[in-house]
């Protein structure tokens, strides 16, 4: 009688994460994954196109929310007021029409204020990733205009 073997134990490189800027990056990491990156390299060669195709999506699927806008003068006031009494994770009726015409304008993305509920969770976090991203558009505006001046 054969003694038993210990089952050999499976040795994976584990590789750093790193996030996505885009849907380019996504489809090379489903690409790399499931195996198909070392076949197409293997086919077409190292020049096979993948990463202008990566870049190409990246840039017309980007991830992370670009200003499309900058903020008019008028509009970098308003939301200073804003900003110095607003009281955070509460909105009230006029903050979240404000924010979200604001938004629209800067960003070229609508929300529908009605399609808000007022007392979920899931709509507070939709207006705080709002006023976090309209925030960062003020700070870049102020340093911008500071700078100048």
């Amino acid at each position: 009688m054969k003694p038993k073997q210990k089952p050999k134990k499976v040795v994976r490189k584990t590789t750093k994460k790193t996030k996505s800027k885009g849907l380019g990056d996504t489809v090379e990491k489903i690409t790399k994954a499931t195996g198909i990156k070392k076949v197409v390299k293997a086919v077409f060669g190292d020049d096979c196109g993948c990463n202008e195709r990566k870049e190409k999506l990246n840039e017309l699927f980007t991830y992370k929310r670009q200003a499309q806008r900058c903020l008019e003068e008028n509009q970098y006031k308003q939301y200073k007021m804003y900003r110095d009494t607003r009281t955070l994770n509460v909105w009230n009726e006029a903050e979240i029409h404000f924010i979200i015409k604001l938004y629209a304008h800067v960003f070229a993305i609508q929300y529908n204020p009605n399609d808000l509920c007022r007392s979920c969770s899931g709509s507070g976090k939709i207006l705080f990733r709002i006023s976090k991203e309209l925030d960062s558009v003020f700070e870049s505006y102020k340093a911008r205009t500071y700078e100048t001046n």
